[in-house]
């Protein structure tokens, strides 16, 4: 099975947002280890919110406000770990505040960092969503996007159990709620700049990542693949069974 990191275009310095639902955190820890491995030093951070960071995910956390201070902190890490997670503040004893949008692309120039990988949009552990007026938060400088989806959603009724802002989707996609989000109405929505590609920069490459793939039919797969790689803003489809387990054909 190729690894994530084999199966994108990555450029020289890549920044790299994550956005949707569907397993963000697992995509940005398994990507930061692939990409460790590969003998780079990877920062992870957020510009929303994360919880801590569990055992395996990262070499070192660290936590502060300030560009300078972090990047003193992450030389330091970088003698002992090649993977670091970065916050800005400490929120409960569970959850950790992100970063400025400006500030992942800093640590990028100046942390001798050879990427940054960034959580920049929160879901609540739903399958799918579109964005509300302040997400994502994306950062500055962003050139690879991921945009993800819990293949659990295609075919569902469109419900608070089933999508994070439920409201929006129907919005966006011009449905109602309970309405079935076919795979024609999920393209839709991963492809429209007021739902999943809202706030990607235009000069970014941009890849629509669905998670848990076994979870709807293989037919309702293929036609959502096929109705989002008509897209010119999504350079590839990529699909999941189990974490850090990608292929490229649906």
């Amino acid at each position: 099975m190729p690894l994530l990191c084999d199966l994108i275009d990555l450029p020289a310095h890549p920044l790299i947002s994550i956005v949707g639902a569907g397993g963000k955190t697992t995509t940005m820890y398994t990507l930061a280890s692939e990409l460790a491995q590969h003998g780079g030093r990877v920062i992870t951070t957020t510009t929303t919110q994360i919880f801590f960071p569990e055992p395996g995910q990262t070499g070192a956390l660290i936590v502060a406000a300030e560009t300078p201070t972090l990047l003193e902190m992450i030389s330091t890490a970088w003698q002992q770990y090649r993977r670091v997670t970065v916050a800005g503040a400490i929120i409960r004893a569970d959850k950790l505040a992100g970063l400025q949008p400006g500030q992942p692309y800093e640590l990028l120039m100046q942390s001798g960092a050879s990427a940054v990988i960034v959580e920049a949009d929160g879901a609540r552990h739903r399958m799918i969503k579109a964005p509300a007026e302040h997400e994502p938060v994306i950062p500055v400088h962003t050139n690879i996007a991921f945009v993800m989806m819990s293949a659990g959603a295609i075919n569902q009724p469109l419900s608070a159990e089933v999508a994070h802002r439920p409201e929006r989707i129907a919005s966006v996609v011009d449905m109602s709620l309970g309405e079935i989000l076919t795979p024609i109405r999920v393209a839709r929505l991963v492809t429209s700049e007021q739902g999943a590609l809202k706030h990607i920069p235009k000069d970014a490459t941009t890849y629509l990542l669905i998670t848990h793939a076994s979870l709807t039919s293989q037919d309702a797969l293929k036609e959502l693949v096929s109705l989002a790689r008509t897209s010119q803003r999504v350079a590839g489809v990529l699909c999941s069974e189990r974490p850090g387990e990608w292929f490229a054909n649906a």
